[in-house]
């Protein structure tokens, strides 16, 4: 799920940011240098005709997201290689996007409409707003087999509150807030079918930090060499396995999967910058990259080998 979805709020098309550029076709860059240290094969998620591509979320067989071209952003779903369906939210005012699918076909994730960010659960054809009471802004991240959805909101003039996390379930919202979180709030981002949550927090000073919600215990996620920079947890499969993204104080933004081993760092070769967004139960993981022309698109990475952590970090 892209990070700018909050800096967006006045959605018309003349008012969005433009990329330069048109996407790449769907490659294959399994053999590009670099991948005996990623440990994938990676192949690009272009829509036809889109500026940019973003891989929000995976099942075993389905890759969903968002894409940009001129008339807005709109959802898709990928498989095997194919676009099967592109989506909008009926009414939703030039931007849906699909940040979690379920084994079930569930979906969850974020439209624009009547002035204001919706997060949404959607079954069988049917869209719920996920809106909680009193919030201005809401936003839905992932999804599991229970249809359990995680996501955040705000209140205030505009959505400008404290960020406020939530689990949602059969109209039930779920408070999921990082106990040492600072004015700016908790953001959750993924769950598994255990209940296990992770997403990112900041803390009094405005630091991010990534967090695993686990049986009632947070535990804050850091990826070594990160400090100064930030850390965000974004998908968690039912093996355990964590997937986000992070920064140092200074250089581009890198993938991570975190296993029992450690850390591991993700750069999809080539890449100026490199972001996962999920990983499902056979551990693929998607997400989205920038190339050099700063062209932005999605990708699914397989894994190609031996998950390897990454150095001590000096």
């Amino acid at each position: 799920m892209r990070k700018s979805i909050q800096q967006q709020r006045h959605l018309p098309a003349t008012a969005r940011r433009t990329l330069a550029g048109l996407a790449l076709g769907l490659l294959w860059l399994g053999s590009a240098p670099g991948l005996a240290r990623a440990q994938y094969a990676y192949a690009p998620i272009d829509v036809p005709g889109s500026v940019a591509t973003y891989a929000d979320g995976n099942s075993v067989h389905l890759v969903v997201g968002e894409f940009d071209d001129a008339d807005g952003t709109h959802g898709f779903l990928w498989r095997r290689g194919e676009f099967t369906q592109f989506f909008d939210v009926p009414g939703a005012d030039g931007y849906t996007s699909i940040n979690g699918i379920n084994a079930s076909g569930d979906r969850a994730g974020i439209y624009f409409s009547g002035d204001r960010w919706h997060g949404y659960f959607w079954s069988h054809g049917v869209v719920t707003p996920l809106d909680p009471p009193g919030s201005t802004f809401s936003l839905a991240g992932f999804l599991n087999a229970k249809g359990q959805v995680v996501g955040f909101y705000r209140t205030g003039p505009g959505g400008t509150g404290t960020r406020r996390g939530y689990i949602w379930h059969d109209g039930v919202f779920t408070p999921v807030d990082v106990p040492s979180a600072g004015p700016r709030g908790t953001w959750p981002s993924g769950i598994n079918d255990q209940g296990q949550v992770v997403g990112a927090y900041y803390d009094q000073d405005g630091n991010q930090h990534g967090f695993l919600l686990s049986k009632g215990v947070y535990k804050k996620l850091d990826v070594p060499g990160s400090e100064g920079g930030h850390t965000f947890a974004q998908g968690i499969n039912n093996a355990g396995l964590i997937v986000g993204f992070y920064g140092k104080a200074e250089g581009p933004e890198h993938g991570f999967v975190l296993s029992r081993k450690g850390y591991t760092t993700i750069d999809v070769p080539g890449a100026s910058w490199t972001n996962v967004f999920s990983v499902n139960a056979m551990g693929d993981i998607v997400g989205a990259f920038g190339d050099s022309d700063d062209n932005i698109h999605g990708f699914e990475g397989t894994p190609a080998g031996r998950l390897l952590p990454d150095p001590p970090a000096e």
